[in-house]
């Protein structure tokens, strides 16, 4: 069956295919509300749908954005990309996605084939290790860092834009909680923070205010995906005589361990040991009775991405910038220690 074309839907509607043109592309203020319901009748009847490829040629836009995740097994990844992908679609853009696992050439490979894909813009949620490739990646197509920053040459932030969570007022506000419930030693378990700006952000926030609430604790690393965990627990439960302890994983993926080790540890949430996470996910809401957790606003965070990229995109000579979004803090059972 042959595709209905431009000029089909113009010789239907009894107007010129500039015309038409210029209804698909939103610029109606030169015809008239008659000839607009003409054309959107044949456009519905038809079931005309313009060629992308043409139209990104001719106006020099794809009208996608390509998208590089870190890491697919942690949770906030998934719903990020949610929101990315519906925010976006509203705006009229398809995304392009990738997960380079954490790896900093599969990442590279993956930059590299969305800006040949010709992307209107780029996000990336670096793994680390690319820094020099997206700085200079920026500098061609508009880009916008999500949740993890880079760094230039000397050391210092690279002038891109990055969205991250406000992540030192959110390790703030859950300290004051869990001093105020009576936890006098707190440990933050985390994946490397090495390949993680936001893990850097929350282990040194942690460290810091921990003195300032009058608390004992420790920052303890992990190996990826949380491993050495059961290790970790093991010995943290020995101090027990050392006042109530309340332990906090650092993202999702870390607390899905936790919660296993936890099973087998004898220890009582609650009781023991106060719980807390990072990123509100249903499982959050059942498990130990409800867990405290620090709940990043994704929503917010994907839209800043979107305004970001897109703006670069209308004007490549804005100034960059660094948006740190508010989240909250929701107290549950587990941290009401007894």
């Amino acid at each position: 069956m042959a595709r209905t074309s431009i000029r089909d839907v113009a010789r239907e509607a009894g107007v010129s295919p500039a015309t038409v043109s210029r209804f698909l592309n939103g610029r109606w203020t030169s015809m008239s509300a008659e000839t607009r319901e003409r054309i959107a009748e044949v456009v519905e009847r038809t079931g005309y749908r313009p060629s992308s490829v043409a139209r990104s040629l001719r106006l020099e836009t794809s009208h996608t954005l390509g998208v590089v995740m870190a890491d697919v097994r942690n949770p906030y990844s998934g719903e990020v990309l949610q929101e990315l992908c519906d925010q976006a679609e509203s705006a009229g853009y398809t995304l392009m996605c990738s997960f380079s696992e954490n790896d900093p050439t599969r990442e590279a490979e993956a930059v590299e084939r969305l800006v040949d894909a010709r992307v209107d813009g780029l996000v990336v949620n670096t793994t680390g290790g690319n820094d020099e490739l997206i700085a200079k990646t920026a500098a061609r197509v508009p880009t916008c860092l999500l949740d993890r920053a880079i760094s230039g040459p000397d050391g210092s932030t690279c002038a891109v834009d990055l969205v991250t969570s406000d992540n030192a007022r959110l390790v703030e506000n859950l300290l004051d909680l869990l001093a105020r419930r009576g936890a006098r030693r707190a440990a933050l378990l985390t994946e490397p923070v090495s390949t993680s700006a936001t893990r850097r952000a929350r282990a040194d926030a942690f460290a810091e205010g921990l003195s300032r609430h009058g608390m004992g604790g420790s920052v303890e690393g992990l190996g990826e995906g949380g491993e050495g965990i059961e290790e970790v627990l093991a010995r943290l439960a020995r101090g027990r005589g050392e006042g109530p302890l309340a332990i906090v994983a650092v993202n999702g993926l870390v607390f899905l361990r936790l919660a296993e080790a936890i099973r087998g540890s004898g220890l009582a949430v609650g009781h023991d040991v106060a719980l807390a996470t990072f990123d509100d996910y249903a499982w959050n809401r059942v498990l130990f009775g409800g867990v405290t957790t620090v709940a990043q606003d994704t929503a917010r965070v994907a839209g800043e991405v979107l305004v970001r990229v897109l703006a670069r995109a209308k004007d490549p000579t804005r100034p960059t910038g660094r948006v740190e979004v508010p989240g909250t803090v929701i107290e549950r059972a587990s941290t009401r220690l007894s």
